[in-house]
């Protein structure tokens, strides 16, 4: 387990596969995944049963004070000689706006350079997720580039922005 201040990042565990699917397949969420498809009980066994062997991406689900699930995170593609990883979060819709997106990113992403050792880490995020940016710009991430009209949804392309943190960057923005 991983603390935060208001959080606590834990691991995946087979009890949290139909939760999981459930975000996934959430109307309010649906638009903020690359793949347009539904995500059936199989499948989503499947990807568990497979994910859980990949030391190079790992899913935490972010239990609030209370230790109700809230959401996930993904470290994904950690690559060691290189010190980096792609990271990602999803929350519950009913648990946005209350400061467990931010504290689980920090708390992630502290645990990505104090206990992994990573040099940096990196993210996606859709151009029309102006409150998502926001937050990440307020943590110190960097836009690296734009990807141009690189996702489809509710009929029309949107640009991807890609972000990363340094290091050094965090170390110097955040608290310990």
């Amino acid at each position: 387990m991983i603390r935060g201040e208001k959080i606590t990042l834990r691991a995946l565990e087979e009890r949290d596969v139909e939760r999981l699917r459930g975000w996934r397949n959430h109307p309010e969420l649906f638009g903020y995944h690359f793949s347009s498809l539904p995500v059936s009980e199989l499948a989503q066994k499947r990807w568990y049963e497979a994910r859980g062997a990949d030391p190079h991406n790992v899913i935490f689900i972010i239990d609030n004070e209370e230790g109700v699930p809230v959401g996930y995170t993904i470290l994904k593609d950690i690559d060691h000689k290189n010190r980096n990883a792609e990271i990602g979060l999803h929350l519950d819709p009913s648990f946005q706006g209350k400061g467990y997106g931010k504290d689980a990113f920090k708390t992630l992403i502290r645990f990505c350079f104090h206990e992994l050792n990573l040099h940096r880490v990196f993210l996606q995020v859709f151009a029309f997720n102006e409150r998502a940016f926001t937050m990440y710009q307020h943590l110190g991430f960097t836009v690296e580039g734009r990807l141009r009209e690189a996702f489809f949804t509710q009929n029309r392309y949107h640009d991807v922005i890609v972000m990363s943190l340094l290091e050094n960057e965090f170390s110097a923005s955040m608290p310990e």
